[in-house]
């Protein structure tokens, strides 16, 4: 059979051998091409949930995302809560806390997730708390929880509380000696009372949602730890970032500012905040050590149907 071309350029008047699909001239190569499909399908990383009709990354341990689309994603990143102070002191701040939809993201890239781990007591020192670690989601970084000052320490550098996503309480020697939140994700911890021998209040850590409270007046305990903030991106609606609360000498060790703060029992030490939830240890009660921070989390959300990238095969002239 003739095979003819309207253009000029193109001509040939060969005939098609048996079995071939297109004219002599014309090959195969591979293209890419979008089709409307399910992305969950071939979308890796974390523990997947389906909610509706979205599709949900949960990573309570570091691993990687790779989206099989080309499009954006909503995404929520809570660094771990740093730990509370011994010996009276002060709460330790809830992880930093970022959330916002709308993230462009390329199909078949790698995008590291790194969840961040609560910090760890100051053992039976009863000194100083550790700050949590940063938690990642591609360029997307919360800092860790600041610690919580140790308490009857005397020495000003151990009674203030770190800076960090929230920060955390000053410790009863401290008084205003509290931590810093970093803007866009937390608030500054709360300041510390020392009325002198055995009437000594720490401050409670910062939380997302709002400041640790300072410590009340003589003998009422412990400051109350800063509030988390809400987000519904898991399916169900969940508090993140929490402060833990106050220790003390006297009275009541401060709650955890819930939700995600610290919590447990006043004595002999602080409660430690809520894992994968960044929540923020509580300060240690009289020779009590202060409460671990809790484990951070990293969420991404999208809508299920999108356009895939597939390959197909097209035909081009030599």
């Amino acid at each position: 059979m003739a095979i003819k071309f309207q253009n000029a350029r193109i001509r040939s008047t060969e005939t098609r051998p048996v079995g071939y699909r297109y004219p002599v001239g014309l090959s195969l190569r591979p293209a890419t091409a979008l089709a409307s499909g399910n992305a969950a399908t071939n979308t890796t990383g974390g523990t997947q949930t389906i909610v509706g009709s979205d599709a949900v990354h949960t990573f309570t341990v570091s691993g990687t995302f790779t989206p099989s689309f080309t499009g954006t994603v909503e995404y929520l990143v809570v660094a771990g809560g740093g730990s509370g102070g011994g010996d009276a002191g002060g709460g330790g701040g809830g992880g930093g806390y970022r959330y916002a939809s709308g993230f462009s993201i390329t199909s078949s890239t790698p995008y590291t997730v790194t969840v961040g781990g609560g910090g760890a007591d100051a053992g039976p020192t009863l000194g100083k708390g550790s700050n949590g670690e940063n938690s990642v989601f591609s360029s997307i970084t919360s800092t860790g929880g600041g610690a919580g000052g140790a308490g009857r320490a005397g020495i000003p550098s151990l009674a203030a509380g770190n800076s960090g996503g929230s920060g955390g309480g000053a410790g009863s020697a401290g008084s205003t000696l509290k931590g810093s939140g970093t803007p866009g994700e937390g608030n500054p911890g709360g300041n510390a009372i020392d009325y002198g021998g055995n009437d000594e209040n720490g401050g409670a850590g910062g939380g997302a949602g709002a400041a640790g409270g300072n410590a009340p007046p003589a003998g009422s305990g412990g400051g109350v730890g800063g509030v988390g903030s809400n987000v519904a991106i898991s399916g169900t609606t969940t508090g993140y970032g929490g402060g833990g609360g106050g220790g003390c000498n006297q009275g009541t060790v401060g709650a955890g500012g819930n939700p995600g703060g610290g919590g447990g029992p006043n004595n002999p030490g602080g409660a430690a905040g809520t894992a994968n939830r960044g929540g923020g240890g509580r300060g240690g009660a009289a020779n009590g050590r202060g409460g671990n921070g809790g484990s951070g989390i990293v969420i991404v959300r999208y809508v299920s149907t999108q356009n895939i990238s597939t390959t197909v095969q097209t035909p081009v002239i030599e």
